[in-house]
């Protein structure tokens, strides 16, 4: 029988009073021990959404961010443009600033109007792909289209970024269980070997579009962090590889590096925020500096 624990490496220490709730969240998890996986490298995702309106304007944003993410050591950036955009752009990627898509398709081969695969991506130099995203799942994406175009994206050797969140908090607890449900059923089909990779980015509804001040506070983070490790965890086993957790949810600059230290993340995906070229360029020097 797994052993209670609930270490953190050193690589990616939490201390104080983040690691107390790590070790009480965890003691109620019966059975769970696990080393809580905080990456040296920090993941930053900027989701353009559908912006900028010209492409001279899309071509100095992805300028900027090139410039600044390709000087970072510590910091993978990753910029995901529209899909009009995405050619402009085709393999100008570099070993630290990496070209994203902000949907796909499950199929290569289908009479989908309107849709892109999973191949077309790849062979325009895109190496993450975000899945499900929340405003996605608002417009009717459920979680089983979630869970095939993961296994599309994986065929493809393409670095998924699967969203997951609550739409909103209760006050006994029940919002584990509509998490846990989400995850479960998004990764259906998907084996422990296959998490190699993949990220995971929490951005509970509740918490997108507000200002810094009312972003979900590190500790929450940190907690609802350590909760999907442990459902992934239970679900493919202690031989199965461990996701990248991220954070998406008001992410600006100013509350960026205490949601690094303090909220037990690998990286954030960032949105409204990623298009201030400045702005962002120095959320990603914060995050190379934590």
């Amino acid at each position: 029988m797994t052993k209670f624990c609930s270490t953190i490496p050193e690589d990616g220490r939490i201390g104080g009073e983040h690691q107390t709730l790590a070790a009480v969240f965890v003691i109620k998890s019966a059975g769970f021990c696990y080393n809580f996986p905080v990456n040296k490298k920090k993941l930053i995702v900027a989701n353009w959404k559908m912006n900028p309106g010209s492409v001279s304007e899309a071509r100095a944003l992805f300028g900027k961010t090139k410039r600044a993410g390709g000087r970072l050591e510590k910091v993978e950036t990753v910029i995901c443009p529209p899909f009009p955009y995405l050619g402009m752009f085709a393999r100008t990627g570099t070993a630290r600033v990496f070209l994203g898509a902000q949907d796909v398709f499950w199929a290569n081969s289908a009479r989908a109007t309107g849709e892109v695969s999973p191949e077309m991506l790849k062979h325009l130099g895109v190496i993450y792909c975000i899945i499900g995203h929340s405003e996605r799942r608002a417009l009717g994406e459920t979680d089983d289209s979630v869970s095939k175009k993961l296994r599309a994206v994986l065929a493809e050797r393409l670095i998924p970024i699967v969203c997951v969140g609550e739409k909103e908090r209760d006050t006994d607890g029940r919002y584990f269980e509509t998490l846990k449900s989400q995850i479960l059923a998004s990764f259906s089909g998907v084996t422990g070997a296959q998490l190699r990779g993949v990220c995971v980015a929490y951005e509970p509804l509740w918490a997108i579009g507000k200002s810094a001040k009312d972003a979900m506070e590190p500790r929450g983070i940190h907690e609802m962090a350590i909760f999907i490790h442990k459902v992934l965890f239970d679900q493919f086993g202690e031989g199965a590889e461990r996701p990248r957790i991220l954070y998406g949810g008001s992410v600006e600059e100013k509350n960026a590096g205490s949601i690094l230290v303090e909220g037990g993340v690998s990286g954030l995906l960032v949105g409204h925020a990623s298009l201030d070229g400045e702005g962002f360029a120095k959320m990603l020097r914060v995050a190379n500096a934590v």
